[in-house]
């Protein structure tokens, strides 16, 4: 391939990984005692401001593949070569990993090793095996479906292709939200008790159907990237008040139906509801225009790169590295302030695991464990390559 990398990717895969990161990071203080009501209420809030992460990937994924295929004759055996070495074996290889640590934390246990290769496979086809692994099943399913896709999706007026994917978008998830996940017992019974529903409630965060909208937004914009940069560089107030809007919408859901209420927070924090999927819009949107500012700055672009590059590694291991310092570190510095914690727990998690990427990339031996990393040279980690001949590459590629 030697069609142009489009700039504002790596950043947008930077602003992804990073907000897993602090996902999951704060997480772990949310089920630590605080000195008040403003302390917890701010913990709560950023997380729940932060649930746009993996949307954010999707529809870097989408613009990326379909910037990258369409137009061009398609081999499909190329195609899924390079999937299953750059993703499928990483996602398996941590998969046993997770599982493993685990066992060691005495968290799981299997009485002997037939048991915990049955047990491996089967949270390879279900994603179970670590609490961040359903995402690559999710995006392994998309470039299943790639394909057929790719073959089918050719709006000819995108900007009434977006009005519908998003109107489509929101009526698709007020449905997930208000009736699959605020009442699934009611559905369950109302189909009879049908097993094919109680399994596709459980398992519809991890199933492709479940973000089909905003796959296809991002691959409307990869069809028509210049359209796409020029509608947003003359919508920038539009665009701002639609992130606004959605915060506000996601913050004042917060204060009512959580802490006014009592809802649960399994019900606050899901992602499939209409002002999650709008807000998650507002912060691609304006992340894209940002990420065309810091593309040019020459002073950032080299880390940017450098985590770009690492996205995948540091995805599949900050959960591992985290585990480390949360049970390791952390009770040896308890001395430390909490606000400086809680920015030391992320970037020393985003650090530590981007060197270790770095590393196992590095070696011939090891570094099919963090995949596409492990294929570009080092000159390409520090951002020194041409950006006119890059390749697409890493989680969202």
């Amino acid at each position: 391939m030697h069609r142009g990398h489009i700039g504002e990717v790596n950043c947008l895969r930077v602003f992804g990984v990073v907000a897993v990161v602090l996902i999951h990071a704060y997480g772990f203080y949310l089920a630590m005692p605080v000195s008040g009501p403003v302390v917890r209420i701010s913990q709560e809030l950023i997380v729940n401001l932060l649930r746009f992460a993996r949307y954010v990937f999707m529809f870097v994924t989408g613009v990326v593949l379909f910037y990258t295929y369409n137009g061009r004759k398609f081999n499909v055996g190329s195609f899924f070569h390079r999937r299953l070495k750059n993703l499928v074996i990483p996602y398996v290889v941590w998969t046993g990993i997770y599982l493993l640590i685990q066992h060691w934390s005495k968290m799981i246990s299997w009485p002997n090793t037939a048991a915990f290769v049955v047990l491996w496979a089967q949270n390879i086809l279900d994603g179970e095996g670590f609490y961040t692994l359903y995402y690559i099943l999710v995006v392994i399913e998309f470039y299943l479906l790639f394909p057929l896709i790719l073959g089918v999706f050719k709006p000819r007026r995108p900007r009434l292709a977006a009005v519908a994917l998003i109107t489509a978008g929101i009526l698709f998830y007020a449905l997930y939200h208000y009736v699959l996940e605020m009442h699934p017992t009611a559905v369950t019974a109302l189909a009879g008790g049908s097993g094919v529903v109680t399994w596709f409630l459980a398992y519809k965060d991890r199933l492709i159907i479940s973000y089909l909208p905003i796959y296809l937004l991002g691959g409307l914009a990869g069809l028509y990237v210049e359209a796409w940069r020029k509608w947003l560089s003359e919508h920038l107030v539009l665009v701002a008040a639609a992130l606004l809007l959605g915060a506000g919408l996601v913050t004042g859901e917060y204060f009512y139906l959580y802490r006014h209420l009592g809802q649960s927070w399994y019900l606050t924090v899901s992602v499939f509801k209409p002002n999650i999927y709008l807000y998650s819009l507002g912060v691609i949107a304006m992340s894209f225009l940002l990420a065309r500012v810091l593309e040019r700055q020459k002073t950032i672009r080299p880390l940017i790169a450098l985590l770009a590059a690492n996205s995948l590694g540091i995805y599949l291991m900050h959960p591992a590295v985290e585990y480390l310092i949360h049970s390791y570190l952390w009770p040896h510095v308890l001395g430390l302030p909490g606000t400086l914690l809680v920015i030391l727990d992320p970037a020393l998690a985003i650090a530590v695991s981007c060197l270790i990427s770095q590393l196992l990339g590095g070696n011939r031996y090891t570094r099919f464990i963090v995949g596409e990393a492990g294929n570009l040279p080092r000159k390409a980690w520090f951002g020194k390559g041409k950006s006119s001949g890059a390749r697409p590459h890493l989680l969202a590629q």
